[in-house]
This record gives C-alpha cells, structure tokens and sequence, in this order.
C-alpha cells in the first residue's frame, strides 16, 4: 500500500509540475458566502490580458486550492475565461472530520449553487459560469447539477461518479476497499469519516443525497463526460451522461456528450495502461470535444461545432500488442449505449465458453478462503496499478473457475454493458461472486477487460431448486476480440483488495479463523451460467 500511496502522491505532483503553474499566484483571493454564513476561500486568477467581465469556470475542490486541481488552470486563463478555484467546506476542516461533498448538492445546504451564483455577479464575471474539473473535482460538479444554478452554463465532468453509493463506495453490494479507505484517509483523514461510511453498507436516505441519477430532472446545464474503460469511475460516467441526456430538464435533455477513451483514473499523465502503452492516438481527445471548444460555444458563443457532431465518441480497443489490428481507433455515435445484440455465451463444466445451451447438468465446486483471497492484477483502481494485466496466475489458483472459448476464426467485437448470470450453490449466509472477462491472446497471456463483483445473501434469494441466481455486473467496455485470440471468463469468491473480502457471515472454524466457504456453480438448460456480451448491430462511424 505504501508504493500505491506514493504513486498516488507523485501523480499529484506531476499534474502540477507538468504545466508550470508554481510560477502563477491567484490575482486574488477572496471569501465567497454561503447561504448558512459560512465562507469559502476562493483563487481567482485573471486572463492572460487581465481583462474581466468574461466567462468564469468554477473548479470546486475537496482537497484545497493547491494542486493537480490546478492541471485546468493556465491553459483556461489564457483561453479568455476568468478561472476560480475554491475549498469545499471539507477542505477547510483542519481535523479531517467532515464528510466531503455533504454541502455540495441540492439539499439543505448548496455550496455549489451559491457559489456559481455568488461569483456570476462579481465584478470579473459576464454573468455565464462553467464548471470543471477531474476525480473529486467531477463529483462537485455532478452534485451541484440539480440545484441548477440559473448562471450555469455548462459544465465539463472528467473521470467522476453521480452516485457515491453504486459507482464509487459499495459497488456491488461490497465496499470498494482498494478506492475508499486511500481515498478518505487523503480527503477526509479522520478515522471517524471511514468507520461512518463502513457503517453505511445498505442504500438509504443518507446515500440518496449523493445520487445526482435520481434528481437528473432538475438539472439543466449541457455536459461533456469524460471516462476510460479502466477509469475507476467508467460507470459512473456512461450513467451520467445517460440520466441527463434521457432525463434531464430544459437545457440538458439531448445536449449532454460522452467521450469514452483507453484510459485509466490517471490519464493523461500516464500512458502506461496496465501491461501496455495507451496509443499516441488515444491520448488525444477529438477536436470536437475538448475542453476549449465546449466552453467557447456554451459561454462566448462561438460557433464550434460542438453540438453539431456526434453525441458520442469512443475508442474501440482492439489487440493493444499490434495497434495495427481491428479496432485501436476512434468511433462516434448519436447515442448510448449503440444499438447491439446480448449475446450470451455459456459456461460449460468442461470449462468451455460456448454460444449454444447445451443440456450439461453438473457443477464445479470453488472455495473462497477469507485468509487467502484471490488478489486483485490490474482492471479498475486508484491506488493498485490499473489497467489491461495478465490475469494468468490468477487463473492457475484452484479457487479459480476458468472457462475459455474456442479460437475466433474471425473478429469479435464487443461494445456495451456486461453483465453475468451464474447459478450458485454454497454453505454460508454472505459470500461473493467475482467474474473477470479476458482475452486471451495467441501467446497464452490472458489480459483482463473487465471485471465485476457481487455480494450475495443466500437466503434471501434462494430458487425453487436451492441455488441462487446472482448477477454480476463488469460494468462497460468496447473491445475487439481479434481472430486467432479466444475469450475467457473466470469465476472466484473474492477480488481483493479491490472488494472488500467476505468474511462468509461470520462463520468461524474450530481455529477461531473465519471458516471457508465452499460453493458450487451449477450448470443445467434450465438454469444456464452465462456472460451476456453486446454484439454491436453495425459499425459505427470512424
């Protein structure tokens, strides 16, 4: 854990030394009030020519006005906008105690809201406001949506998640360990805020005030999203875009974009992604959808084309060892998710992956050991290396199911939403499924595209024949399954630290240790294991 901190840290520095910005002071500092009294500190700093009475772009940060916030900064300024960046009120906590973003959204208390309204009528601003910003700077931006401040404009979301509870914190019904307990300890580093959220492990009201999904109708601002396929925020995104592209109000319904690209949480400063190299292609955004380009249509008027072209753009990753092959490019659509086919493909005892059901009434037995998780190689993390790894010594664990499709005779494309059905037998309350999907190249490596975990009450969702029915979701990815390469899908009782691990309700052996849980997956034509992967209907545009 100490090597991820301090590549976590070292990003931070990075993002700031990268751009020069220790060589830019604010032109000034002021407080801005709340609607409670309360101030928050603000940096303002002034376009190149110093001129005012331009466009504002509002970045609000949790971890101070210092930082990799500050990526945004100089570029912005010298674009003709005037840039404020602002403490949250948990920033300005010396003891660490306050929940980040409990004043940030459309409830009794709205940061956002007064602050973009507050800043509208200053003597720097026109009167438009624009908000930015990255991670934890996308998440204020995404809470303060739906208190839709008259001023706001549009705003420009990267990497980030509306809903705390599902994207971010207890993914799958268990705590995203690996993300949570780093990234409190960095924004809210009293101990009290993590042993709070711990507590926290069932949706209820307290979750509710940071799901942005479910007030989409009040918002009313046009919105860049902008996620990568290994970001730890990907869902989070793609839910985003969609809420308030179906669901928003005047002004966000059908005016939102989504920009999906081959990017862990800590693109761009990194192009090493997982076992690979991001492709110089990649690590450019469309022209028509940079940050620049949005804010000069929605804030000065400028006829850029932003809202003209394609709703959507997204990298396709193909086999990312020869970026010559099918995918490893850019598409665009006018909608999401593209229209596609759920194919299922089957999990057989034999451990192949199959299209067809075939009648194999069996099971296979896996154990998940609390003492010895599987371990968590690659996919969606923050402070673990992330990315496209090699999942192969996982798969050589006897508490790893392994199933494996035959050699594509032609490319495969997948492009969607993933999800898996497994029927599961076990002999404790409380366990997980965890499922991984690879792609399993002509060499043998076995590089992970997605994976998903799924805490699982027995009890409460028993079938008529005694198993239970658990679906998992892999959340998103677009990717080519080049001919020659075949597509596998693992099955495991844990994905640790990612997850959380289940300590199996509690069960404890004669030891004193906490007791193994033994399950089976069963296979049947009546009850048939299986990843559903969409199959796109036609090509999108290049």
């Amino acid at each position: 854990m100490r090597s991820s901190v301090f590549r976590f840290y070292s990003f931070l520095i990075l993002c700031v030394t990268a751009l020069n910005v220790t060589a830019f002071d604010p032109s000034a500092t002021i407080e801005v009030p709340m609607r409670d009294g309360c101030k928050l500190s603000t940096d303002i700093y002034l376009p190149s020519d110093g001129g005012k009475n331009v466009p504002l772009l509002l970045v609000r940060s949790p971890a101070g006005r210092t930082g990799p916030h500050l990526e945004a900064l100089v570029p912005m300024a010298q674009w003709g906008y005037v840039v404020a960046i602002q403490d949250t009120r948990s920033a300005m906590d010396p003891e660490g105690k306050t929940m980040p973003y409990i004043h940030d959204a459309w409830g009794e208390h709205q940061d956002g809201f007064d602050s973009v309204e507050w800043l509208s009528k200053s003597e720097w601003c026109d009167g438009k406001v624009g908000t930015v910003g990255t991670s934890a700077l996308g998440i204020t931006q995404l809470l303060m949506a739906p208190s839709a401040p008259p001023a706001l404009k549009a705003q420009y979301v990267r990497l980030a998640a509306p809903c705390l509870y599902n994207h971010a914190i207890y993914s799958g019904g268990r705590l995203s360990k690996e993300r949570v307990e780093g990234w409190l300890s960095y924004y809210a580093g009293h101990p009290s805020v993590l042993e709070f959220v711990k507590g926290q492990s069932e949706y209820n009201d307290f979750w509710a005030q940071f799901n942005a999904m479910e007030a989409a109708h009040r918002i009313t601002a046009p919105a860049v999203h902008l996620g990568g396929w290994y970001d730890i925020f990907l869902q989070g995104t793609i839910d985003a875009f969609i809420s308030r592209q179906e669901n928003g109000g005047s002004g966000a319904r059908e005016s939102q974009k989504l920009v999906i690209g081959p990017w862990t949480h800590f693109w761009p400063m990194e192009q090493r992604f997982g076992d690979f190299m991001v492709p110089e292609v990649a690590m450019q955004l469309p022209d028509h959808l940079t940050e620049k380009a949005w804010f000069d249509h929605h804030l000065k008027g400028i006829d850029t084309g932003v809202m003209e072209r394609s709703t959507v753009a997204y990298y396709v990753m193909g086999a990312l060892d020869n970026t010559s092959a099918s995918g490893n490019e850019w598409r665009y659509a006018d909608q999401w998710p593209i229209p596609s086919t759920n194919t299922p493909f089957y999990l057989m005892p034999n451990g192949a992956l199959v299209g067809t059901n075939e009648d194999a009434s069996a099971t296979l037995s896996f154990t998940h050991d609390p003492e010895n998780p599987v371990p968590t190689v690659g996919g969606r993390n923050l402070f673990m290396e992330s990315g496209p790894k090699d999942q192969t010594v996982l798969e050589q664990r006897d508490d790893v199911l392994v199933f494996t499709s035959a050699v594509l005779d032609q490319d495969l494309e997948v492009t969607g939403r993933l999800s898996a059905t497994l029927y599961l037998d076990t002999d404790v309350d409380d366990t997980d499924v965890a499922v991984r999907l690879c792609d399993v190249y002509p060499d043998g490596r076995s590089i992970l595209v997605a994976d998903g975990l799924q805490k699982v009450q027995i009890k409460q969702n028993a079938l008529a024949n005694g198993s239970t029915a658990v679906n998992v979701d892999l959340a998103s990815t677009s990717q080519v399954f080049a001919k020659g390469h075949r597509i596998r899908v693992s099955v495991a009782g844990s994905n640790y630290p990612c997850f959380e691990k289940s300590d199996n309700g509690g069960k404890m052996d004669s030891n004193g240790k906490s007791a193994i849980a033994h399950s089976m997956l069963r296979f049947s034509k009546e009850y048939p294991s299986q990843i559903l992967l969409p199959i796109p209907s036609a090509k999108q545009g290049v």
